[in-house]
């Protein structure tokens, strides 16, 4: 009897354990399908938007969701013709007729211009291709990180830039979250054994200060600080909340790659109602079927090297039985048309603010008065952006301008001090009688106000005379004429340009009207109309 209950109580201990186990099994699989469907509903409601967690702190992108963007903007430019015609134009506008950079003071110029003329620094932004390069690389990254190295001794600078990609964090001022302080970079450095080969890529973090709060006292402090590089940091299309700038091509991606897509399906449907022409109706089963095939089919097709049943030529006679309809297949309406993809295309051109006819290259969209003028808003978007790269200019050579006069043998040192103002910034007090303006200027992007503008130089350097009035000295008249006609080497063109005798000011001045006729008389041949 004993054995019994045990044996009892031994079965209703397993049938009580497996009804755990079972319960436990529906608990977990009722647990896992709430977060499926919890999963599910996130994406319904977030199909359309950015996830929660690539948002960082909910104003801006994490830096693993912006080195995405980045990533796909630079596929883009490479493989899309709409982003990277978009890309180029603006880039084209910008720099694409030089820039021209110079001081009055002989030498503030002379220490500018041995800045300027740097190998390294021409490699890097001060060349033509580099700028080109540089405009281009703000436009798909948003972000540029020039890194400024100064030999502490002469105040030369050299520049170079930081991946953007390799940025990881911008540390603030703890009590002013505009000023930013330091620069977290986080890269993959090769090492190499003694016989050069890399056994390695060891990762490192350096920070780097900002270049304007090279002397910051404040309560963060930091390891692995870079004591000799100053980073400067350009950032476009931001809020003033956010730290790095979003690549200005991200809004006009999908679309580029909608209308790729729809390129495609146009293709292939193209293609299909195309397989076949005509349509032919025979009676007589298959062996009718089989007789027309044969009469049409050409013998190339079964590997014969000649053609032995060619088709008919064009315009031919088709003679056919009462029982046989031959009859060409219509697609009229069916094919929807290329031309139907071109509102996608304005969704490209809203996004990049590059217009449509400059996107696909087609004139038959332009008029007479959009090739004269070119539309307002993208000429205001290209004066807007020449803007930002004088204010960028402006920083980089002020910041040369300082490291020359704190530097022991540095050119300027004798001409100025660096004094610190009530904020704790740094201000450069000049030695009176110096000439300390910059003049950092573009040509006029619409080549057609050269005839104006020649023509306004003139009238106002002569009011309408024969000779200089006196409104404007000789050297003015010349450089804004060189300016007008986009040249690049002023200062050269001036130096070479013979000094004119103050007491012959008359024939000075008729030699200057002389040469203002004769650029006129060039002009008007070349535009083909009297200016």
């Amino acid at each position: 009897m004993k054995l019994i209950t045990k044996l009892e109580d031994r079965e209703q201990k397993q049938r009580l354990d497996t009804l755990i186990e079972a319960v436990t099994q529906s608990l977990d699989n009722e647990d896992l399908l709430k977060e499926r469907i919890a999963e599910l509903e996130f994406a319904w409601e977030d199909k359309d938007f950015i996830q929660l967690n690539e948002l960082g702190d909910g104003k801006q992108f994490s830096r693993s969701f912006l080195r995405k963007i980045n990533y796909w903007a630079r596929l883009y430019w490479l493989k899309n013709p709409l982003i990277k015609r978009a890309v180029n134009t603006q880039t084209q506008y910008v720099f694409g007729q030089g820039i021209n950079i110079q001081a009055d003071d002989e030498t503030i110029n002379e220490v500018l211009q041995a800045f300027l003329d740097n190998s390294k620094n021409r490699i890097e932004l001060t060349d033509h291709q580099s700028r080109m390069v540089k405009e281009t690389e703000l436009q798909i990254n948003a972000n540029l990180f020039f890194v400024f190295f100064v030999n502490q001794f002469t105040g030369t600078v050299s520049i170079r830039t930081i991946p953007a990609d390799e940025i990881e964090d911008i540390i603030c001022d703890p009590e002013d979250n505009k000023t930013p302080l330091y620069y977290k970079r986080v890269y993959y450095q090769k090492e190499y054994n003694l016989f050069g080969r890399d056994i390695e890529n060891k990762q490192k973090t350096v920070f780097y200060p900002d270049f304007r709060s090279t002397d910051y006292k404040g309560p963060v402090r930091l390891s692995g600080v870079e004591q000799e590089a100053f980073v400067y940091h350009i950032a476009v299309n931001k809020l003033s909340d956010m730290k790095f700038g979003v690549s200005e091509v991200y809004a006009a991606i999908d679309w580029s790659k909608a209308y790729k897509e729809f390129l495609e399906d146009w293709a292939t449907i193209a293609k299909a109602l195309s397989r076949f022409a005509w349509r032919v109706k025979s009676k007589g089963g298959k062996r009718g079927l089989q007789n027309v095939k044969d009469k049409l089919k050409t013998s190339l097709g079964s590997g014969s090297a000649t053609e032995n049943n060619p088709p008919p030529a064009a315009g031919s006679m088709l003679l056919e039985p009462e029982d046989k309809s031959m009859e060409p297949i219509r697609t009229a309406g069916v094919v929807m048309k290329a031309e139907d993809g071109n509102k996608i295309i304005n969704m490209v051109s809203a996004g990049t603010g590059i217009f449509y006819h400059y996107l696909t290259g087609d004139p038959s969209t332009g008029n007479l008065a959009t090739a004269k003028s070119m539309e307002r808003p993208m000429e205001i978007m290209f004066r807007d952006r020449q803007q930002l790269w004088v204010s960028i200019f402006t920083e980089i050579i002020n910041f040369v301008i300082k490291q020359s006069i704190k530097a022991p043998k540095g050119k300027l040192t004798s001409m100025a001090i660096i004094e610190l103002d009530d904020y704790g910034e740094e201000q450069v007090k000049w030695s009176e009688g110096i000439d300390t303006n910059i003049h950092i200027s573009f040509p006029d992007i619409l080549q057609k106000d050269i005839d104006s503008l020649v023509k306004a130089i003139v009238s106002v350097a002569t009011l309408d005379g024969k000779k200089l009035a006196g409104t404007l000295d000789m050297e003015t008249v010349t450089r804004m004429l060189l300016e007008v006609l986009g040249e690049e080497n002023i200062d050269e063109i001036i130096e070479k340009m013979p000094e004119m005798p103050p007491e012959q000011p008359t024939e000075g001045q008729n030699m200057v009207v002389e040469a203002i006729k004769k650029l006129k008389e060039v002009i008007s041949k070349h535009n083909g109309q009297e200016v």
